[in-house]
């Protein structure tokens, strides 16, 4: 049930990348993250009214630090692909940001069995391959910091909300999204930024804040009962996003690529199996 569970995280929110992918190419970027990231408080305090819950203190504390490191990761994220491309970005923020959550994990709560623990290295070598859109591309730094920025945080983003209890249900992602809103607003001010983003992209962002709260919700609470398999799934929405362009946009995969979806389908064999 938890792999299930797992599974439409990165399904709902691949989809949810793919929608928002050029929303701030046009330009004003962090007032279309904000924008998104509004939608998908709205829509988290609704699922969290509807499947219940009783989340303590230290939960809610938990929720809230995730959404201060998500609000900055995607900051991060967007602004690589903007300035240095995809083909390093892509591939480093995944891998990190699969690799921390599977690493607290293994310390809090064990190394897991050969099966399920071959898998999770399988896939994070798809993910790795899924996210070379150009291997010849240059390996500059600001490419690297780009990427590592986003997939530490993520990952931490990932963990703080796999920490929370299991009766705490959806509730640790409200106060995670309330403090991103809060944080993309105070930057938005700080850099003199505008707050409305530009004509056209706010019933798309009103989707993609939709969809966007319905996968963080599946991975919520796949995490709480198994926060590596939870984590590595996430980070794999990537690869959907890919497959999303590939249907809709045209885009066409690379040989590594579809070698790296074909060990996504080894991987998910090995953790269903183990």
């Amino acid at each position: 049930m938890t792999v299930l569970i797992g599974l439409i995280s990165p399904v709902v929110i691949g989809f949810a990348d793919h929608l928002g992918a050029n929303m701030g190419r046009r330009g004003r970027l962090m007032a279309s993250i904000l924008a998104i990231y509004v939608c998908t408080m709205l829509s988290s305090v609704a699922l969290a009214l509807i499947w219940g819950g009783q989340p303590t203190i230290v939960d809610l504390f938990l929720g809230a630090g995730s959404g201060l490191g998500a609000s900055i990761a995607l900051v991060n994220l967007y602004r690589g692909y903007a300035t240095r491309g995809v083909g390093i970005v892509g591939p480093v923020a995944a891998v990190t940001g699969a690799v921390i959550p599977i690493g607290v994990d293994a310390v809090l709560e064990g190394l897991p069995s050969g099966t399920v623990g071959s898998g999770m290295l399988v896939g994070v070598a798809a993910i790795w391959l899924i996210g070379l859109k150009n291997p010849t591309g240059e390996w500059d730094r600001l490419a690297v910091r780009y990427g590592f920025v986003a997939g530490v945080l993520f990952g931490l983003t990932a963990t703080l909300l796999g920490l929370t209890s299991d009766n705490s249900g959806l509730w640790p992602v409200v106060p995670g999204r309330i403090v991103a809103v809060g944080t993309l607003i105070l930057l938005i001010v700080v850099r003199g930024d505008r707050v409305k983003p530009l004509k056209g992209t706010i019933p798309r962002a009103v989707i993609v804040g939709l969809t966007g709260a319905v996968g963080l919700a599946s991975f919520t609470l796949a995490a709480q009962v198994n926060l590596a398999i939870a984590g590595l799934f996430f980070q794999m929405a990537y690869g959907v996003t890919l497959v999303f362009q590939v249907i809709f946009e045209g885009e066409r995969a690379t040989r590594l690529q579809v070698v790296g979806f074909g060990l996504v389908v080894v991987a998910l064999a090995m953790v269903i199996l183990g």
